[in-house]
C-alpha cells in the first residue's frame, strides 16, 4: 500500500513537471509577437545582439518607416543601440553633416521624411545616423543636378586652380552620368572612364590642406571609393559586379565604424541582408536582365561572418493601398496564395507580427514566392536567408 501511494506521489510530481515544462516551453516556442504590443519580448530576442539588421521589401512606405522607427527607439532606449546605419552614400552625408547644411540633401530620398531629423542631425538622444554606402548621391537620380556641394567645393579650388576646378567638376558630372546610365537605364556603359584622376592630383597640390576640412574629406573619401568600389564595376556586365560591390562596400563600412561596446541597427532593403543570396531564384523579368542571380556577396552574410553577433530580420507586408513616397498612385492587391509568403502569413494571422525562427514552427520551412514593391517576385527559402521576420497585413501608405 506504501508503495502504491509512494509511485502516485512520484507520478503526480512528474505529470506536474512535465506540465510545468511544457508551459515554459510554449512561452519560448511562441508562434509569433504582436508589434507594438510586445516589444519587451523582441526587446529580449534582440536585446543581447551587437547588429540588428532590419530589412524592408520597399523603400517607399512612410508606414514601414513609422513601424521600425517605433522599434528602433525602443531597442535604443531599453538595450542600448546607439548606432543607426542607413543606405545612403558616406561622401555626401559626412559633407552635409559636418557643414552643418540641410541633410535633405545628402541623404537618399528615402530618408527625406522628417522622422528621421533627430536621427540625421545627431539630436536623438540615444541613437544616432551614420552612412554605409558608396553610391552617390544625387537629387531624383539626375546626373544633371549639381548640388550645393558641388557648387562649394568647386568655387573653392577655383581660387588655387581653374583648370582643376573645372576637372573637379567635370568628374563629378561623369561619375554621376556613367552611374545613372548603368543602374536605372541598365546601358552597357563599361567602366568608369577616367582621362585624369582629378582627386588625387587636388590631394596632392599643397593647397589641398588650405581647403575647409569638409571639402578635403569629401574629396578623400569620394577618391577612396572611386578606387575600391566604383573601379571594380562594369556595367557591361549588367548589375552583377555592381552587387556585389554594394554589399563588400556597404560591410567594410559597417564594420569599420563599430566600436567597442557600439550596438548597431542596419536598416536596409531584404535584397542585401539575405543570408545565401546563391539560393535565390530571381525570377521576375527585371532580375533577369539585371543577371541578379549571378551575384554571390551579401551584407547579411559578410556581418554575419564578422566578428559581431547577428540578427537578421526580413521584413514583407502583404497589401498597400499606396506607396507614399512615390509620386505616381500605385496599389498592392492582397496575398491569398499559400505559395507566397505574404499570402501564406497573412490567410493565418491579419496584424502585425514579428517571428522567431529559432523559437518558432509558425512559418513552415519551404519555399515560397516573395515580392519586391510587392511586385517583382522571386523564390527563397526563408529560413536559410534571415533569423526572424517582421510581417505587416496592411499598408495605408
Amino acid at each position: 500500500m506504501k508503495v502504491k501511494l509512494l509511485f502516485t506521489v512520484v507520478l503526480i510530481i512528474l505529470l506536474i513537471g512535465c506540465d510545468s515544462n511544457s508551459e515554459t516551453g510554449a512561452a519560448k516556442s511562441k508562434d509569433y509577437y504582436v508589434l507594438n504590443e510586445e516589444f519587451q519580448e523582441i526587446g529580449n530576442i534582440l536585446g543581447s545582439q551587437d547588429i540588428v539588421i532590419l530589412g524592408e521589401s520597399t523603400h517607399w512606405s512612410a508606414d514601414i518607416t513609422e513601424k521600425k522607427v517605433e522599434l528602433i527607439n525602443y531597442l535604443a532606449e531599453e538595450h542600448g543601440f546607439n548606432k543607426l546605419f542607413l543606405e545612403t552614400g558616406d561622401s555626401e552625408f559626412n559633407y552635409y553633416k559636418n557643414k552643418g547644411l540641410d541633410m535633405k540633401e545628402g541623404v537618399a530620398e528615402q530618408y527625406h521624411q522628417s522622422i528621421f531629423n533627430d536621427y540625421l542631425t545627431g539630436d536623438h538622444e540615444n541613437i544616432k545616423a551614420l552612412p554605409m554606402d558608396w553610391a552617390p548621391v544625387f537629387t531624383t537620380n539626375r546626373a544633371s543636378h549639381i548640388s550645393l556641394l558641388e557648387e562649394n567645393i568647386t568655387e573653392e579650388i577655383s581660387l588655387y586652380s581653374k583648370d582643376l576646378a573645372e576637372e573637379f567638376k567635370k568628374s563629378e558630372f561623369a561619375l554621376r552620368d556613367w552611374f545613372s546610365k548603368g543602374l536605372f537605364l541598365n546601358q552597357h556603359v563599361g567602366n568608369l572612364e577616367r582621362p585624369r584622376d582629378v582627386y588625387e592630383e587636388i590631394r596632392n597640390e599643397t593647397f589641398f590642406s588650405e581647403l575647409p576640412q569638409a571639402s578635403q574629406d569629401y574629396i578623400e573619401s569620394r577618391h577612396e571609393n572611386i578606387k575600391n568600389y566604383y573601379s571594380k564595376i562594369n556595367f557591361d556586365n549588367a548589375l552583377v559586379e555592381y552587387y556585389d560591390y554594394r554589399e563588400i562596400g556597404m560591410a567594410d563600412k559597417v564594420l569599420a565604424q563599430m566600436e567597442d561596446d557600439d550596438k548597431a541597427i542596419v536598416w536596409v532593403a531584404n535584397g542585401h541582408s539575405n543570408y545565401d543570396v546563391t539560393k535565390i531564384d530571381n525570377t521576375h523579368e527585371v532580375f533577369k536582365v539585371e543577371r541578379k542571380d549571378e551575384r554571390t556577396e551579401s551584407l547579411g552574410a559578410l556581418l554575419r561572418d564578422s566578428e559581431h553577433d547577428v540578427y537578421n530580420i526580413g521584413l514583407y507586408y502583404n497589401e498597400a493601398d499606396t506607396y507614399k513616397l512615390l509620386p505616381e498612385h500605385y496599389e498592392t492587391p492582397r496575398k491569398t496564395d499559400d505559395d507566397t509568403l505574404e499570402g501564406y502569413i497573412g490567410n493565418r494571422v491579419q496584424e502585425d507580427v514579428f517571428i522567431d525562427f529559432e523559437t518558432s514552427g509558425f512559418l513552415e520551412e519551404k519555399l515560397y514566392t516573395a515580392f519586391v514593391i510587392g511586385a517583382y517576385d522571386y523564390k527563397m527559402v526563408p529560413q536559410e536567408q534571415y533569423d526572424g521576420l517582421i510581417y505587416l497585413d496592411h499598408l495605408l501608405e
